[in-house]
């Protein structure tokens, strides 16, 4: 019996050593979600661009990634571990058009932190640049 106990010790000892390895090595998945208004950067703009498309984000980092939804437009870019972030993507003007017309809809950039959430977002073509300023 005390062989039992012994060897089923061990094989418990050997779990928890295991998990807690795959905790650090793991980690926990880090995750924030915030909402942004977009506003026009003047100073950083050409003088045609419009405050009239400035939109409401709901902003998401998880896992290497930040997404955006506003009423009628979504982003997903890529980020690295500290949040830094500089990605291209194509604005979706009508839900599910992105997929199917993407050539002709326009690109944008969003870059800046997403740890910090100090981002900008661009429109190259039209030198138009947003600051996606976080509510408090």
């Amino acid at each position: 019996m005390s062989g039992r106990k012994s060897t089923m010790r061990l094989q418990a000892g050997t779990v928890a050593s295991l998990l807690s390895v795959l905790a650090v090595v793991g980690g926990p998945v880090h995750a924030e979600t915030w909402t942004a208004d977009m506003q026009l950067n003047k100073q950083r703009s050409a003088g045609m661009c419009q405050r009239a498309g400035e939109f409401t984000y709901t902003l998401n980092w998880t896992a290497g990634k930040l997404t955006g939804k506003a009423q009628i437009n979504s982003f997903s870019a890529r980020t690295a571990a500290d949040g830094a972030v500089s990605d291209d993507f194509f604005g979706e003007l009508d839900q599910g058009l992105n997929t199917t017309v993407t050539t002709k809809m326009p690109r944008f950039t969003i870059t800046g932190n997403a740890q910090t959430r100090q981002l900008d977002m661009a429109w190259p073509a039209g030198s138009c640049i947003w600051t996606l300023k976080p509510r408090t």
